[in-house]
This record gives C-alpha cells, sequence and structure tokens, in this order.
C-alpha cells in the first residue's frame, strides 16, 4: 500500500466518519433471496461452476520447501496434492491414481521420491509421469506417456499457491487484480506458514463468510474484544473486479497511543508500511478467502462448504520469516492466537442459530445497508461465475454495484 493509496483512504476514512446517511447515488439492495443458503439446486450450481472455475488457496512454499515434500488438499471436496518436483517447480495433481482412482498419497503432508498409488503401486514421479507399472506384461497396448497423474492449474502470488480445476482459466494473477498491486509489500515479503487449525460449523458457507465482510455486528458481539481496538464508522470499503473487495478499519486512538499489547514483541514483516500499524486492512479475495492482515503476522480464513448446511474454516497464520524451527516468540504468539479463538467463538456463537433461521424462512430474506455492500457484490460475482441464465429467478442477485467498483 503505496503513499497515494494511504492518502486515498484516510480521505475516505473521515467521509465515512462524518457522513449522516449512504452517500449520492447508492442504490437501495433488495434482499438477498434465502434460497441461496438453503435450495439445493443452488447449492449445486455452486459446486459444478463456482469452485471447479475460480483460483482457491491451497498451500504456502513454506509448507512445501524441499524437492519432494507434498501437501494434501480438500478443495471444495476435490483432493488435490501439491507437490515441489525435484526441478524446483511446485505443481498440482488431483490425488487419484490413472489405473482404478485409488489415492498416491495419504498424508496430510509429508516427503516422496515417488508418488505411490496405495492400491496397486503404480508409481508417478514428482512431474506427475507414470513411471512404474507392476505387471506391466498383462496390459495390452499400455502407455505409459497417457496416463500421468491428472494434473490441475497452479499459480502462485508471493509465496500463496492457488489451484483451479478449469484449465482454461485467466492467470492467477490476472484474476486478482489488483490485489498484488494494492498488497505488493505482502506479496514482496518473506512469510512462513506458522499454525493451522479446521473448524467445522454447521452453516452455509456464505452465511460464515459473511461475518467476516462486514465490521457492523462488532459493537453487538464484539464488545470487549474487536469493539475496543477497531473504530467501526471509520472503515472504509472497496470492491473490486472478480468480487474482491476489501475493509480497511481505523484502530482506536487509545490502541494506537498503548500499541497492540499481544504482538509488541513480534517483529514486523519486511516492508510493512503504516497502514498495517494503524488499521486492520481486511482483504477478501473471491470467492472464499478473508484475510485480516497486521505487521506482524496474520491468518488466512479459507470457507469450504462440505454440505449445504455444513462448512469448515481452515485458518492459517502467517508469520515474518524466522530463523531455525522454533519461533523465538512462541510464547507471545501462543497468547495471540488465545485471544483470536476468543473472538472467533463468539461469531461462532450466532452462525448455527442463523442458518435454523434462514431455513425456516423466518425473516424473509437478507437485508443489507451500505456498510455490508461487500456481501451483496460476492453473491452478485457468485452469480456471474455460475451464469444468471443457470439460476432460477427468484434466487438471482443482479450486479447494482457495477458502478462501485474500483481499479487501483
Amino acid at each position: 500500500m503505496d503513499t497515494a493509496f494511504n492518502a486515498v483512504y484516510a480521505e475516505r476514512s473521515d467521509y465515512e466518519r462524518g457522513r449522516t446517511g449512504p452517500p449520492d447515488g447508492f442504490p437501495k439492495l433488495p434482499g438477498i433471496p434465502l434460497g441461496r443458503y438453503t435450495d439445493t439446486q443452488f447449492y449445486e450450481l455452486e459446486r459444478q461452476h463456482l469452485w471447479r472455475s475460480t483460483w482457491l488457496y491451497a498451500a504456502h512454499v513454506s509448507e512445501l520447501a524441499t524437492a519432494g515434500s507434498y501437501k494434501l488438499c480438500d478443495i471444495a471436496g476435490a483432493p488435490i496434492v501439491v507437490v515441489h518436483g525435484d526441478d524446483g517447480v511446485i505443481r498440482a495433481f488431483f490425488n487419484s491414481c490413472r489405473h482404478r482412482g485409488a489415492p498416491v498419497v495419504r498424508g496430510a503432508c509429508g516427503q516422496a521420491r515417488m508418488l505411490v498409488c496405495q492400491y496397486h503401486s503404480w508409481g508417478y514421479d514428482l512431474c506427475g509421469n507414470l513411471v512404474r507399472v507392476p505387471d506391466e506384461r498383462d496390459f495390452v497396448g499400455l502407455q505409459r506417456d497417457e496416463l500421468g497423474l491428472p494434473s490441475v492449474r497452479c499459480e502462485q502470488w508471493g509465496g500463496w499457491i492457488f489451484v483451479n480445476l478449469d484449465h482454461d482459466a485467466m492467470p492467477l494473477l490476472e484474476w486478482l487484480h489488483p490485489i498484488p498491486t494494492v498488497l505488493a509489500e505482502v506479496g514482496a515479503a518473506p512469510f512462513r506458514m506458522y499454525h493451522q487449525t479446521s473448524e467445522v460449523i454447521r452453516c452455509n458457507w456464505k452465511v460464515l463468510a459473511e461475518g467476516f465482510l462486514e465490521v457492523y455486528h462488532a459493537r453487538t458481539i464484539h464488545t470487549n474484544t474487536v469493539a475496543k481496538s477497531l473504530d467501526g464508522r471509520g472503515a472504509v470499503m472497496m470492491l473490486f473486479d472478480h468480487g474482491h473487495q476489501n475493509m480497511i478499519t481505523p484502530l482506536q486512538q487509545e490502541v494506537l497511543e498503548r500499541g497492540r499489547e499481544d504482538r509488541q514483541a513480534l517483529p514486523s514483516f519486511e516492508g510493512a508500511t503504516e497502514l498495517f500499524s494503524t488499521t486492520n486492512p481486511a482483504h477478501g479475495i473471491f470467492p472464499n478467502l478473508i484475510t485480516p492482515l497486521d505487521a506482524k503476522g496474520f491468518p488466512f480464513l479459507v470457507f469450504w462448504p462440505e454440505a449445504i448446511d455444513r462448512t469448515r474454516l481452515d485458518i492459517v497464520w502467517f508469520a515474518p520469516e524466522w530463523e531455525g524451527d522454533e519461533h523465538p516468540q512462541a510464547d507471545v504468539w501462543e497468547k495471540r492466537l488465545a485471544g483470536f479463538d476468543v473472538v472467533m467463538g463468539e461469531d461462532y456463537a450466532n452462525l448455527e442459530p442463523i442458518q435454523r433461521s434462514i431455513e425456516s424462512a423466518a425473516h424473509g430474506a437478507q437485508v443489507l445497508n451500505y456498510q455490508e455492500r461487500r456481501i451483496w457484490h460476492v453473491h452478485a460475482w457468485i452469480d456471474k461465475i455460475i451464469g444468471p441464465d443457470r439460476i432460477p429467478e427468484h434466487l438471482r442477485v443482479p450486479d447494482l454495484l457495477k458502478d462501485w467498483v474500483e481499479d487501483l
């Protein structure tokens, strides 16, 4: 975030604090149809089109530091193995042997010289080529060069690895624009994956994700946590192409004066500007990744549908690179993670009741305001990816905010 961007943010934050209503020209947003969270046909449209044609976070290079290291990922129900090849290239494949579909790795991560089918021991090299077939004499006309592991598009922004099940998708950096430009210093800095946990919550994935797309709820459910740190009235939100968005929320003045006690002993990442220390700059990468950035390290929140009413949330923390295996401030990190768990628990408490309410259609539709416009933007882009003509008319969300999309 360069100086010009910081100046734009400061001007907009002052405007947000002083406004008495939505800006001129902001449209009245109709209610979000509740069927988008409960309708099995809509869920299947998401499964077939949204998750199979967008760039999705898979891993960080620090998890695949040496040749032969691999990570097994559940990418919206698809088993994907990400592998560091002998040639230094990181690739992704379906974890599926071409013989009868058995997995070629079972562990969540590990080190391998060859990817070996767990059923009949077909072997693949780290580039996905079939190099070993037991009893090959029994196969008529077997062509090894035609039976490599099914590949998956795999590209990087900074140290973060994304995959796409659509081989014809636009390049990752083009898809992410303007996020890599806005966050150039983040992409250039060295990080390491520090910690990862997962939670499964009984609600639709969008119910869970939407709680991180606005700060409107902070004063109600985060009274003694987030609300004491963030000045929600000064929050600046920006909408970008391809469904991406951000929300930059200034810290309360008293927090700026005393510093954030839970992280003062931690080093900042290389190139971190003042904005990372004076605000909470949360960025959303469509469709399912939100990251509340911080100069001292930050999480990726990644939302994965496991059923129409069940979501897995992966919380992946990244710290500025450090020497050795053990982080020198591990005790500080543990306190910080514990505090984050408290905040997340406050969010989780509402999610299953919200899902039950939606399933009973108790409140008719989700009513959104100007502060919640990131939610509308995400829904509109879900429809764009699926194709509006495929969606039943009563479930569509039109792109009413296209005039509010920016290109920084």
